[in-house]
């Protein structure tokens, strides 16, 4: 019984650490572009990385007026070079994304821009395990998230809702 209790309460507690880690980090926003007037998608990065992996973040972004792309914000601790983004989905091999910004951001954590297909998006979004390698100039970094990956991770959250809007808005 005294089993039991102790496997329930560390239960809770982690799904209680996991509702707060998501409160605690930006959620979507639907908006107008203040342009054009089209609907944009954007979740800030947020964390994708486990405790004894190299720290990642990951955001994620689209617009009516490019329906077929999905903008994503790859960081990195630290200042680095961030110059490429693969994605292995399910134990396969998505396309590299394309860079859409010139330089790495810098700061607090160095960020960058790239471009993938809608499709290849969503098979992120919807796989069990996905493994994120961040290229440098010489070396990478690799993270991981979805749900056999271990501990909840931050991302994990944040794909379903981006999915749910996205459908709504995306026109076919």
């Amino acid at each position: 019984m005294k089993k039991l209790i102790l496997v329930l309460s560390f239960s809770l507690i982690l799904a209680s650490c996991a509702s707060m880690n998501d409160s605690l980090t930006p959620s979507l926003e639907v908006s107008n572009d203040p342009f054009d007037s089209t609907i944009t998608l954007s979740q800030k990065p947020v964390s994708s990385s486990g405790i004894s992996e190299d720290w990642h973040t990951l955001g994620f972004s689209w617009n009516e007026s490019t329906p077929d792309i999905i903008y994503l914000t790859v960081g990195t601790q630290g200042i680095d070079n961030v110059s490429g983004v693969q994605f292995m989905v399910d134990e396969k091999l998505v396309k590299s994304a394309d860079t859409a910004s010139v330089n790495t951001k810098y700061g607090g954590f160095s960020t960058r821009r790239f471009y993938i297909p809608v499709d290849d998006f969503k098979l992120i979004a919807n796989a069990k395990l996905i493994k994120m390698k961040v290229m440098h100039i010489d070396s990478y970094t690799v993270s991981s998230f979805g749900e056999d990956a271990g501990m909840t991770r931050t991302i994990n959250s944040k794909f379903k809702p981006f999915i749910r809007e996205l459908n709504k808005h995306k026109k076919s």
